[in-house]
Parts: structure tokens; C-alpha cells; sequence
């Protein structure tokens, strides 16, 4: 039972609302028509927004990496990063607009505003590189109300792009070029010090080094010959000495009481020392009989000392050859022990060459490791340095990786902003909504019964509908409403026609 009341109300209540249109449809169509046409003139009048796109390609080094390294990393979306910061930066945005003179309309407001606004219309785009996935190339779009001025400012900020680029690329090889010239510098000195190093252990240690105990070695054994032969020659002279000492004392022929004191002294002379000679063999020095002996050698001496020089001719010839001899042996024996000393000195000291060898290689290595370390690094750092020299070069003489503009910004022809046809429809379609809401509205508060419905409604359900009487139009009221309507059909003519003649004259639609 409720669902046929439901089914029987639902088409009842929707031709009460087809009545309240058709009673209002003049106040729609003059509501909805005088909202579209103000939404068009406003519309109409909003400024235009422009948008210039500039392409920028990312073209690689020119010289392959083989032969020709950069110094610059090799990261373009990195570089790009970096760039945009530096070009988009107030000091640099305020240059343009300077340059310029963007946004007159702005003069009075902070810098800081109109610079934000600029970087708010300044637009980048990104597109990776299909080959080698890194980036290709990059796009700069810039947007604002005037055609050739949004051209020449996405042509601005593309040579921008470039000019930091290049500089950005010249600057960071220059840099790397001078960081290592500055470890080369350093890296020679280090290497100077290690050889200077060098050159004073071997001149401190000459003779000690390794390369050098073969020629010790050879010496040393010169030495111990030459010591041989000293010591060779000491015992023949001793024993020379000891012969000479043992013979008998010759007869006198002239002067026999000179030559008899004197004769008597040799002879002493030449038997304590061979009794010296003797004693040293078996005893130290400091034996008390090594040491008497030596005592009296010395009064037999002294006394023989203080004898008158003998006449010439005098001493027997014998005996002054054997005091001649034993002189001259005595002579020579100091000679060659001199000599002997001599040698056992520089036999010492290459012996101590020699078996200083070792520490010595072993500091020599320490010396000569560093040196090489030194060395070798120095010369990495110099070939390091040639190739920056040649990077740098590179980036001056735009050889490298740099960006250049792959389709210049022209001035557009259209705006991309507002889309006036999207809004003028729109703008009818809420035109007309609102007018249609305006008239079930105002039915609503109006008061008046327009259907049986609505009067069942507010009387009793005692009280029985007999029937209801339709709208009667007199004449009069058909005049009074064909007036109405001319009117109306009259004024949105002459506000279309107005409209048409503004848009026209003043400013296009599209």
C-alpha cells in the first residue's frame, strides 16, 4: 500500500516542479543570460598569461675520455642542480628584471615579492637521456603577460644556463688544476728532502754501504799482507839486532884507554839489551829483573852518552860498523813499527766498515723505500697534473661537455591562460543552475498554494476536496504579459548586441 502511494506521489511531485519552471522560465532565461553575460565581459577582460618554452641539449665532450680525462664530474643532473640554484638566485633574477624592467605593476612592493613571483613562473623540466639514461637534455619554460617578453626572458635564462655552465666546468678544472700543482709542489719538496736525505747517509757512512763490502773486503786482505810482511820484517831486523849483540868484542889497535872504556860500555850496552830482549820473552815489562835490567841498559847508555865523540880513524872497523848497523836497525825496526800501527788502524777501520754493513743496509732500505714511495708519488702527481692542464684547456676552449640551445623561445601567438571558452561555458552552466535555484526558492517562501497537495496538506482529514477552479487570464493579464516578455526579449537583445559590439571593438573573445 505504501509503495503505490510512494509510485503515485513521486511522478506528482515532479510535475509540480515542471510547473514552477514553466511558470518561471522568463526569470530563468533573463537571470541566466544576465549572469553569462557579465561572467563574459569578466572573463572576457581577465589578462592574458603567455608561455615560451626554451630547449637546452646536453652535448658530451667533443674529444673521447681516452685520450683527453675531464676533471669535472660527470654527473650533468648534479651540475644542473647546482646551476639552477646559482641562476635562479635573487641577485641574478634581479639582474633580469632590471634588465628588463618585469613587472612594473609590482614597483612599490618588497623585492623580495617580486623576485618570488618570478621564480614562481619560471618553470624546469627535466628529460633523461634515452641511450645512456642519464640526462639529454632540459627544457626552461618562463610564463607572463607579454608575448615577446616572456621570449626574450627564456632566452635570457637559457644563456644564463650556459654561461654558468661553461664558467661553473672552467672554474672546477682550474681548480682541481691548481689543488694538484699545489700536492705536486709539495709532493717535489718531499722527494728533495729524500734524496737530500740519501746523499747524507752515504756521504756519513761512506765506505759502509752494501755495494761497497766487496771492495772492504778486498782492502782488508791487502791490508793483512802488508801486515805480514811488516811483521816479517820487524823479526828479521830483531833477529839481525840479536846477532850483532852476541859478537865478541874486537882487540883494540889505537887509543887503548879510550877505546877500552868505550869498547867496555858498547859491549855492556849490547848484553844487557840482548839480556833485555831475553827477559821481555818471558816476563812483562814490570818483572822486578825486566825492570833492573832496563835500569842498568839505561845507566850503560847515559855513560856512553857522556864520553867524548872518539877521534876519526880511531873505533876499529868492526866495531863501528856493528854500532852503525845496530843504529840503522833501530831506525828502521821504529819505521816499520810505526808503519805496522799504521795498518792495524786502517785494517780497524775498514773491519768496522765492514761489520757495520748490516745496520747500515738496513737503514739504507728504511732511506730508500721512503724514497721510492716519494718518487713514485711525485710522479703520479705529475702526470695527474699534465692531464688537469689539458682538461682545463678543454673547458677553455669549449671542448667539453656543454649545454646548448636546441630550440630557441619565440614569442607565442596565443596565451595558454585563461581557457575564456571553458569558463564562458561554465559560467552558463552555473548561470543557470543559480537562476533555477532562485525561482525554487522563491516558490518556496512565496506562500501561495500552487497544488492539491499542498492544501490537503494544511487542512484537516475531515475536510473533503471537492474540486479546484484552474488560473483564469483575462485579456488585460495576456497584454500585461506579452508586454513583459517583449520587454525582456527586447533588453537581452540589446545587452547581447552591446556585449557583442564591446568584445568586438575593445577586446577579443579568442
Amino acid at each position: 500500500m505504501k509503495t503505490d502511494l510512494k509510485e503515485q506521489y513521486l511522478p506528482q511531485q515532479i510535475q509540480e516542479y515542471a510547473n514552477v519552471l514553466r511558470r518561471g522560465v522568463w526569470q530563468i532565461g533573463l537571470v541566466t543570460l544576465a549572469i553569462t553575460l557579465a561572467a563574459i565581459v569578466v572573463i572576457t577582460f581577465l589578462p592574458n598569461e603567455y608561455r615560451a618554452t626554451t630547449t637546452i641539449l646536453v652535448d658530451p665532450q667533443k674529444i673521447p675520455d681516452r685520450y683527453v680525462t675531464s676533471t669535472v664530474p660527470s654527473d650533468p643532473s648534479e651540475r644542473l642542480n647546482t646551476i639552477t640554484q646559482q641562476v635562479l638566485s635573487s641577485t641574478r633574477l634581479g639582474e633580469i628584471i632590471d634588465q628588463m624592467g618585469l613587472y612594473p605593476e609590482m614597483k612599490g612592493k618588497p623585492r623580495e615579492d617580486v623576485i618570488e613571483r618570478m621564480r614562481r613562473q619560471i618553470t624546469l623540466q627535466v628529460k633523461q637521456s634515452s641511450g645512456q639514461g642519464g640526462l639529454g637534455s632540459f627544457t626552461i619554460t618562463y610564463e607572463g603577460s607579454d608575448p615577446q617578453t616572456v621570449a626574450r626572458v627564456a632566452n635570457q635564462l637559457a644563456r644564463s644556463f650556459i654561461n654558468w655552465n661553461l664558467k661553473n666546468r672552467e672554474e672546477r678544472a682550474e681548480d682541481t688544476t691548481r689543488f694538484i700543482s699545489t700536492q705536486l709542489e709539495e709532493a717535489k719538496q718531499n722527494l728533495q728532502n729524500q734524496e737530500e736525505k740519501l746523499r747524507e747517509f752515504k756521504m756519513r757512512h761512506l765506505g759502509e754501504m752494501p755495494d761497497q763490502v766487496q771492495t772492504n773486503l778486498q782492502t782488508l786482505g791487502r791490508l793483512q799482507v802488508s801486515l805480514q810482511a811488516n811483521s816479517d820484517s820487524l823479526n828479521r831486523l830483531e833477529q839481525e839486532k840479536q846477532m850483532l849483540i852476541r859478537l865478541p868484542e874486537p882487540a883494540p889497535q889505537v887509543a887503548p884507554a879510550q877505546l877500552s872504556e868505550r869498547g867496555r860500555l858498547e859491549l855492556d850496552q849490547r848484553q844487557l839489551s840482548y839480556q833485555v830482549w831475553e827477559l821481555r820473552r818471558k816476563y812483562t815489562d814490570s818483572h822486578p829483573d825486566v825492570v833492573a835490567a832496563q835500569a842498568r841498559l839505561k845507566q850503560v847508555q847515559s855513560q856512553l852518552a857522556a864520553l867524548p865523540p872518539p877521534l876519526p880513524g880511531v873505533e876499529t872497523k868492526e866495531t863501528s860498523s856493528a854500532v852503525v848497523r845496530l843504529d840503522l836497525i833501530e831506525k828502521e825496526k821504529q819505521r816499520l813499527m810505526q808503519e805496522q800501527r799504521n795498518i792495524q788502524m786502517q785494517f780497524q777501520g775498514y773491519q768496522a766498515k765492514v761489520d757495520a754493513v748490516p745496520l747500515r743496509e738496513q737503514e739504507l732500505s728504511e732511506l730508500t723505500r721512503d724514497y721510492e714511495i716519494s718518487k713514485e708519488h711525485y710522479r703520479s702527481l705529475l702526470d695527474k697534473t699534465f692531464s688537469a692542464e689539458m682538461a682545463t684547456d678543454l673547458e677553455r676552449r669549449q671542448q667539453g661537455e656543454r649545454f646548448t640551445i636546441l630550440d630557441e623561445a619565440r614569442a607565442p601567438e596565443r596565451p595558454f591562460k585563461p581557457n575564456r571558452l571553458a569558463l564562458m561555458i561554465g559560467a552558463l552552466v552555473v548561470a543557470l543552475g543559480f537562476s533555477v535555484s532562485l525561482v525554487v526558492a522563491r516558490e518556496a517562501i512565496s506562500g501561495s498554494i500552487k497544488a492539491e497537495r499542498e492544501l490537503k496538506s494544511l487542512l484537516p482529514a475531515s475536510v473533503s476536496f471537492l474540486g479546484s477552479i484552474p488560473s483564469i487570464e483575462t485579456n488585460a493579464d495576456r497584454r500585461r504579459q506579452r508586454r513583459l516578455h517583449a520587454l525582456a526579449v527586447a533588453t537581452s537583445l540589446m545587452a547581447c548586441c552591446a556585449v557583442a559590439v564591446i568584445l568586438w571593438k575593445v577586446h577579443p573573445i579568442l
